[in-house]
């Protein structure tokens, strides 16, 4: 099944949740699976009624590692004990969908970049390198959908 790649805009936003920074390896150990599991099963305690997206925005700091920033659309101080924030512009994306059959994410994400420079677009790392939704009970790529997004101009 081939991907479908759309363009998507975001409005200007504060990104509010919890901060990592780390490995390549330390990542692929599950850092981040563990990271969004302990963030979700937080907020089904604190909001029960919300199932608003998760958002993961990423960049890549250094050649071994990234930085990662996990959280919800707004503040919320109820859900993070010591919150940490990013406050995006209005930003324009490429984005698919990427399904657990769709194989691996960093796969899917090299097709994304070939699709963008084919398009016409070329990749914006002003902000952040990468933003991923995840719904509400999101497991893992392997198990769970999840929205690839990749900032353009």
């Amino acid at each position: 099944m081939d991907a479908i790649y759309e363009i998507a805009e975001r409005p200007a936003q504060r990104i509010t949740g919890r901060l990592w920074d780390g490995t390549f390896v330390e990542a692929a150990d599950g850092a981040i699976h563990r990271l969004i599991a302990e963030t979700q099963e937080h907020r089904r305690r604190t909001h029960p009624r919300d199932h608003a997206a998760l958002i993961g925005l990423s960049w890549n700091a250094r050649p071994e590692g990234f930085s990662y920033l996990i959280g919800y659309v707004g503040e919320d101080r109820a859900t993070f004990a010591a919150p940490e924030h990013m406050d995006l512009p209005a930003m324009r994306f490429a984005t698919t969908m990427h399904h657990p059959e769709g194989g691996d994410v960093f796969v899917q994400y090299r097709k994304m970049f070939d699709w963008i420079a084919a398009a016409g677009y070329a990749a914006d790392q002003t902000h952040l390198h990468y933003r991923e939704e995840y719904e509400a009970g999101f497991v893992s790529p392997s198990a769970s959908s999840l929205r690839l997004m990749v900032p353009i101009r």
